[in-house]
């Protein structure tokens, strides 16, 4: 009868129907065991219902999703809920509503569609990492503060996927279906690999190879035909600005990109500004460095995401002989 009760409140409550003493009972309730659980089944029974009434708009769509994403800010902002649940259900209602699913998101030809397939949708907030499955047993690990498009099962010519932040790929191979990363005008294809890729929005995309050989284009503005940026081999890492047109190819350590699924942050000459700008997106919180000269101090250092940020505080620190204050998820460096 309680568990009944307490979804009868989370309905509630991701409709924006709940009292703010009714708010704090869910705030409660996610903290304790089962209560992301009980959530995620509410979606699931919700979903169940849904299939058999009439669609939704496509704005009731986005309008939820929305309201979820804010409901679960406001309860806790670093809570790790698998929203993926949602966006899942959310892309599949989008396939009832309009009948098909294109790729315009993948960047694929406007005259190409594809019917029926759902297009399903990972985000992860800063401070937050997942690891993916996709239909055919690649795993992707998606860091903190990036996004993930991709469909729920793939075409039969080519697997396509979009991306913006960062991820490691484990792709199974497959010489038939190329796999294929659109990052803006950057594409990144593949028969079957394992690499690492960092395309945030307004910054360089880079590549970086830990097995395998991995092909990366870029389409032209003009034209939109392909044009060859790198072919990478294990080891190699390719650096390129969009905005100058330009590409660097250098050497990266295979062990620090393997290393980063298991959260180890790898520096190398890199400066303390860029340093925490990492960290920032890893654990969530605003660092300001008021001494210009120790942000641009350059790091050598691998540093360990798996433990509490102050602890990585002291070896900056150390390292660059600065002091720091720690308020809440502000920090001060000079």
């Amino acid at each position: 009868m309680e568990q009944e009760t307490d979804k009868i409140l989370i309905r509630k409550f991701i409709a924006g129907n709940c009292t703010p003493r009714e708010q704090e009972y869910i705030k409660r309730l996610m903290l304790q065991t089962g209560g992301q659980e009980l959530f995620e089944q509410v979606m699931d029974e919700d979903w169940q219902e849904f299939k058999n009434e009439t669609p939704a708009t496509d704005q009731y769509i986005q309008d939820f999703q929305h309201r979820l994403n804010s409901r679960l800010d406001d309860v806790k902002p670093d809570l790790v809920i698998k929203r993926n649940h949602f966006y899942k259900y959310a892309a599949i209602w989008t396939v009832l509503i309009l009948g098909i699913a294109t790729y315009g998101a993948l960047q694929l030809n406007s005259t190409q569609t594809v019917a029926s397939i759902a297009m399903l949708s990972s985000h992860n907030p800063n401070g937050q990492r997942s690891k993916i499955t996709l239909s055919d047993g690649s795993v992707v690990t998606l860091g903190a503060g990036s996004h993930l498009t991709y469909p729920e099962h793939f075409g039969n010519s080519t697997r396509e996927i979009s991306l913006e932040g960062e991820a490691f790929f484990e792709i199974t191979k497959n010489p038939e279906k190329p796999f294929i990363i659109h990052t803006g005008e950057v594409q990144t294809q593949v028969l079957g690999t394992s690499f690492k890729v960092d395309a945030f929005k307004g910054e360089d995309v880079q590549v970086a190879v830990a097995t395998g050989k991995v092909r990366v284009d870029r389409k032209t503005e003009n034209t939109g035909k392909l044009e060859s940026i790198a072919v990478l081999l294990p080891g190699d890492a390719v650096d390129w600005n969009p905005a100058t047109g330009t590409a660097i190819k250098t050497k990266q350590a295979i062990e620090e990109l393997t290393g980063w699924q298991k959260g180890k942050l790898s520096f190398t000459g890199m400066p303390l500004k860029n340093v925490v700008n990492v960290l920032e997106r890893w654990y969530n919180v605003t660092i300001e460095i008021r001494n210009k000269e120790a942000g641009e101090y350059k790091m050598n250092i691998i540093l360990d995401g798996t433990q509490p940020l102050k602890q990585l505080m002291e070896v900056l620190k150390v390292t660059t002989k600065t002091h720091y204050k720690m308020n809440g998820k502000t920090i001060t460096i000079w």
